[in-house]
């Protein structure tokens, strides 16, 4: 008899276990999928008129035209292994794509635009992670030199 049980309890741990892989595996698409659907995210955020050893030195949301370089300087999260862009935009227009290859799982990035006199208004820079999808949007205004 005491054979029987065991048989019989190794048999319901056999279908246990084959249920248990049966349902890992049938998972495993919608995680992959998942994984590949990671958006990422942007953590920090800001523009400056410089970046010194890694980070902003001041906090801007405008800039007079006497300005000649500004920087888009982010934090980004969950994004290694894609290459993100910072799509800087005058009025809707787009004025330049900055490519940037993510390697680590939260990375501080930036890019420059060296501006122009004449590129006074409303500036927009996008952030779009590897997919093509917005992940973040900030502005900044670019206003006449006083």
């Amino acid at each position: 008899m005491t054979s029987r049980r065991n048989w019989a309890f190794s048999l319901g741990r056999a279908a246990l276990a084959g249920a248990l892989l049966s349902a890992t595996l049938q998972a495993t698409p919608a995680v992959a999928q998942n994984a590949a659907r990671n958006t990422g995210s942007v953590v920090n955020a800001t523009f400056t008129s410089q970046v010194a050893d890694g980070a902003p030195v001041d906090f801007r949301e405008s800039f007079d035209a006497s300005t000649g370089v500004v920087y888009y300087f982010t934090e980004v999260l969950d994004l290694h292994g894609q290459t993100i862009v910072h799509r800087w935009k005058l009025d809707d227009k787009v004025m330049q794509e900055v490519p940037i290859p993510v390697q680590r799982q939260r990375q501080a990035v930036w890019s420059k635009s060296m501006m122009q006199p004449e590129w006074t208004g409303a500036w927009t820079v996008e952030v779009v992670n590897g997919a093509g999808e917005v992940i973040e949007t900030d502005n900044f205004a670019y206003n006449p030199a006083p």
